[in-house]
């Protein structure tokens, strides 16, 4: 079955119109859990029960009133952010096969979405390489918000206690880094129609790694 992305006579090039919208709609996605996770960061560590409160008749250096109460550690649930995190991992993974890519619910709705534009159609193989990258990203994130299970599972295949299950054992900078890149490349590709993944993917061709020249991508350098 042929989805919307690709061309109707080969499935070597891919609708830079659906391609353009799709990184539109999961933009919102690192928008979201960058929110929910600055909130976090920078929110109380505490969950106080007020119906505990008393005054204690003392006051700080401050001259502050001084109160008791119950009160405990905050812990947050990611499971939310999980599924979507693993909602997008699987749209970045089927659309880089030509055979898998019509199972993606996003291509279809930004394929009807662009019904009525003419097709603007790019070489397949740098998008493919963009969302190799993409996959490496949100596959961080989700090893973040779920170390134990990450290491229960890497632990469980290598029969090795390779990783922690006590604590978290990725960088604490971790989605600091890869949120605002999956925000910012996937601004760039919806809003500039740049695609920062083909561009790596142009200087790897340049040096060699590569074959799969894109002269539509980089005009100047065919």
């Amino acid at each position: 079955m042929r989805s919307p992305l690709h061309h109707p006579m080969t499935f070597d090039m891919v609708n830079e119109n659906v391609v353009r919208t799709r990184a539109a709609m999961l933009f919102l996605v690192p928008v979201w859990i960058l929110v929910i996770f600055y909130n976090t960061i920078n929110g109380s560590a505490w969950v106080v029960d007020t119906s505990t409160l008393e005054d204690t008749w003392e006051t700080n250096f401050a001259g502050q009133i001084i109160y008791q109460a119950e009160m405990v550690r905050q812990v947050y649930d990611w499971t939310p952010q999980t599924y979507v995190l693993l909602y997008v991992l699987w749209e970045m993974i089927i659309t880089q096969s030509a055979k898998t890519a019509w199972l993606s619910p996003m291509v279809w709705v930004a394929g009807l979405l662009n019904r009525h534009h003419k097709p603007i159609y790019r070489p397949y193989q740098p998008k493919k390489f963009a969302w190799k990258i993409g996959t490496l990203l949100v596959g961080a994130c989700l090893c973040f918000f779920n170390p134990v299970p990450t290491a229960e599972f890497v632990n469980g295949v290598t029969g090795m206690e390779l990783l922690s299950t006590t604590e978290n054992w990725m960088p604490r900078w971790t989605p600091l880094a890869t949120i605002p890149l999956c925000l910012t490349f996937m601004w760039l590709e919806a809003a500039a129609g740049w695609c920062a993944g083909c561009w790596v993917h142009s200087r790897l061709v340049k040096v060699g790694i590569f074959k799969e020249k894109c002269d539509t991508c980089m005009p100047n350098e065919a």
